[in-house]
């Protein structure tokens, strides 16, 4: 059976499933696949604003040996412009990345004993940050999303893990000249030809099962 795919979140479970060891490598992180684990689309919530919790999705997570990566994905058709070779994101999904980090210092390897105690506790800290947003309220959907994979987020690592944030450009047979090479200062840049899986402006996806 053939599984046809299209845009960045076909890509992404692509790359997830058949190109992990190349990403891996091209970071310099020695993790073998095997002991690394990923999430595909994790959702903190559609809806957004200062007065709001919810901070949208990554495109994927990956959980190295070592290494907490959060990801986005682009490809070469996306909307964000490219301006002297650097991959312009938008506001919301730098606050995603910064907020999420949060969640994992305070709460994932935190000394809070409840998720009360930690939406009253927190907050100062979240605030130096410079961030207005409120904290998921206790026994929400959002809270038990973040609750789940902080969990495994503390499972896998142990301890404090470094976290970077990631890119993962898609393109198909573009020169180098012509790929970004910057995505900002916080950003590693992953560039990934989907030429050979292509078909038309549709992708096949091998390797799933």
């Amino acid at each position: 059976m053939k599984l046809y795919g299209y845009g960045e979140d076909a890509l992404t479970l692509w790359a997830i499933h058949n190109k992990l060891h190349f990403i891996l490598a091209s970071l310099a992180d020695s993790s073998e696949p095997l002991n690394c684990q990923t999430f595909f689309r994790p959702s903190f919530g559609r809806r957004g604003g200062e007065n709001r919790s919810e901070f949208g999705e990554f495109d994927f997570v990956i959980l190295s040996e070592h290494t907490l990566y959060l990801g986005e994905s682009k490809w070469s058709q996306s909307s964000e412009k490219v301006e002297n070779r650097q991959l312009i994101l938008r506001q919301e999904q730098k606050l995603r990345h910064k907020l999420f980090q949060f969640y994992v210092e305070q709460w994932a390897f935190g000394h809070y004993q409840s998720w009360n105690e930690f939406c009253l506790g927190a907050v100062p800290h979240l605030q130096q940050l410079g961030i207005k947003k409120p904290l998921a309220p206790q026994g929400s959907l959002l809270a038990q999303n973040l609750q789940t994979i902080l969990s495994v987020i503390k499972q896998h690592f142990t301890s404090m893990p470094q976290m970077q944030n990631l890119l993962l450009y898609f393109h198909k047979d573009m020169e180098n000249r012509q790929l970004p090479t910057s995505a900002g200062q916080d950003f590693r840049l992953v560039h990934l030809n989907y030429s050979p899986i292509s078909q038309d402006h549709f992708v096949v996806l091998t390797g799933l099962n």
